[in-house]
């Protein structure tokens, strides 16, 4: 009979080579090591199921399935049904988990039968694994319903930790929310019990152009709109008209003056300047935007800094992912 493990960590992958071995690194160099990792390679083109083939052969906790590209719910929900573990870890291909953060939140589920998911904060970084901010989210359960049905984040997807038998009971994800799919799984998953999130960092969350929330937005709004009607509907609740968003202006493009701006809010001076650059040698930057992002940054960096000297998280968490960068 085979072990059953204490956390099964479910992690989908397309094409995330550039960021994949960072990824695998951190759960294989987490400090509580009685895990399985099952990697749902999804049609990758790049090489990344050559390297996940890879840490497999190298260490017997890692799984690896192929299959044809066939979205991220497929993955999820694939990896998902393989899981041996009474607690399912979610982790994405470009990002990294802190050292101790299956032990955190193994600990937490632990000493809270109660709770069936929970998340924590987020160190946010760029390309180059360099910090941007730290973004942390309410922490009780009723902080997170309220937001969650105020079309707001209740917990960051990769960050969290479920138990498994919550996740099957309501049906796992759902492919008509797709790119909403951990939204609509936290409002079904509260029928079976309570939602929290960890205050402390333990994931490194990688911004760049190409993730979800920047390049599916306004899919993204469109399904919450059908997303929360339902949920309203289910709890015998009148939905909000305001919270219908119709149309509206696409999100503007990610890139160096939004991360600049990012990194300013962070309290981080090295990450703003170099940002701050390479908009300056972008030739498709005006010198208005240009002008505008800098005295921006600055401003923001001038009250953002101070703060983040005295709370030592961050730099914290900043410097190990440096050396985990570099």
């Amino acid at each position: 009979m085979m072990h059953e493990p204490l956390v099964s960590v479910v992690m989908p992958v397309y094409n995330a080579g550039q960021y994949l071995s960072d990824a695998v690194t951190s759960i294989i160099d987490q400090t509580l090591g009685d895990w399985e990792m099952i990697c749902i390679n999804d049609g990758s083109t790049d090489g990344s199921h050559q390297l996940l083939d890879q840490f497999a052969q190298q260490d017997a906790r890692i799984r690896v399935v192929h299959q044809a590209n066939a979205g991220i719910v497929s993955a999820l929900n694939h990896g998902c049904a393989l899981a041996r573990g009474p607690l399912i870890c979610r982790m994405d291909s470009d990002d990294i988990a802190l050292p101790t953060r299956i032990k955190q939140q193994l600990a937490y589920m632990r000493a809270t039968p109660k709770c069936v998911a929970v998340g924590g904060s987020i160190l946010e970084i760029d390309i180059d694994g360099d910090p941007l901010c730290c973004s942390r989210l309410a922490t009780s359960h009723s902080e997170i319903i309220h937001n969650l049905l105020h079309r707001r984040t209740g917990l960051f997807h990769p960050t969290t930790m479920f138990r498994t038998e919550a996740f099957r009971a309501v049906g796992g994800y759902r492919a008509e929310y797709q790119w909403v799919e951990d939204h609509d799984l936290w409002l079904r998953m509260t029928q079976r019990g309570q939602l929290a999130n960890l205050a402390e960092v333990v994931l490194c969350y990688r911004q760049h152009s190409n993730s979800v929330c920047w390049q599916r937005s306004a899919q993204q709004r469109e399904l919450m709109n059908g997303l929360l009607a339902e949920a309203y509907a289910v709890r015998g609740l009148d939905l909000p008209q305001q919270l219908l968003h119709t149309g509206g202006a696409a999100r503007s493009a990610a890139g160096p003056g939004k991360w600049a701006r990012a990194a300013a809010k962070g309290g981080f001076p090295h990450s703003v300047a170099k940002h701050l650059k390479q908009l300056a040698q972008s030739p498709e930057t005006s010198r208005g935007y240009l002008l505008r992002m800098t005295l921006e940054s600055t401003l923001r960096l001038c009250t953002a800094y101070p703060r983040r000297i005295l709370d030592q998280e961050p730099t914290r968490v900043a410097t190990f992912v440096r050396k985990k960068c570099a």
